[in-house]
């Protein structure tokens, strides 16, 4: 095999782990911030029911909050302590986790706290159960569909496994050596990179769309 067959294939090799890992890292932390929100949402409900205001409840969760979240809050109670308005804290951390569950958490303190709501914590709750009971179903899912995840790794790693048991054989390995046998190895891995990628997008489920995307805004500001 070429020197230039063996730095394309390792070129190719090295990208699609690059890219992986980078996927698995974002999605590792994405998966944990969201199980983390029924917790974040019984923090804030119990600070809220012990008579703590809306500001307080949320640097409540930057001190004892979960650990994938918790730096968001302490940096938004870090801008309240600085004097920076409430809707532009709270737009910090609508910005943080552009998460759907977030915007409706957000959405929900601050019109509480702008206009006052004795359903607060009733909402709060309702949310919480919502949280929670998606969780769950997702949770279920995955696991149903963790076959075709399965499938995806044995698919792209069951051709190079006889290409390894062919190349064993004197007359095969002859024929790998030559300018189309190369070719074919390169086409072959390049195939197996498209065809994984593609199966671990039909394996991914659907986000949730964000309804409340726009940045909260002060109406009493002058």
């Amino acid at each position: 095999m070429s020197l230039l067959t063996i730095i394309i294939i390792n070129t190719i090799i090295l990208m699609g782990l690059s890219l992986s890992y980078n996927s698995y890292k974002s999605k590792k932390v994405k998966a944990q911030q969201a199980n983390s929100w029924p917790e974040v949402l019984d923090l804030i409900i119990s600070s809220l029911q012990s008579g703590a205001s809306i500001s307080e409840s949320l640097t409540t969760v930057g001190k004892v909050g979960p650990s994938s979240v918790r730096y968001q809050f302490q940096t938004f109670s870090e801008k309240i302590s600085n004097g920076e308005r409430f809707d532009s804290s709270l737009n910090y951390l609508k910005s943080e986790f552009s998460d759907p569950i977030a915007d409706q958490l957000f959405e929900t303190l601050y019109f509480a706290s702008m206009f006052g709501s004795k359903n607060t914590i009733k909402v709060l709750r309702e949310l919480s159960e919502y949280v929670s009971a998606d969780l769950a179903l997702r949770g279920e899912i995955q696991i149903r569909f963790g076959w075709i995840k399965n499938s995806a790794n044995l698919a792209a790693l069951a051709p190079w496994l006889l290409f390894l048991i062919l190349r064993t054989q004197e007359n095969a390995r002859q024929a790998y050596i030559q300018p189309v046998g190369q070719l074919i190895i390169i086409s072959g891995v390049i195939t197996t990179f498209i065809a994984y990628i593609w199966m671990q997008k039909i394996a991914k489920l659907p986000t949730t769309k964000r309804l409340f995307t726009l940045e909260i805004s002060n109406n009493e500001q002058s």
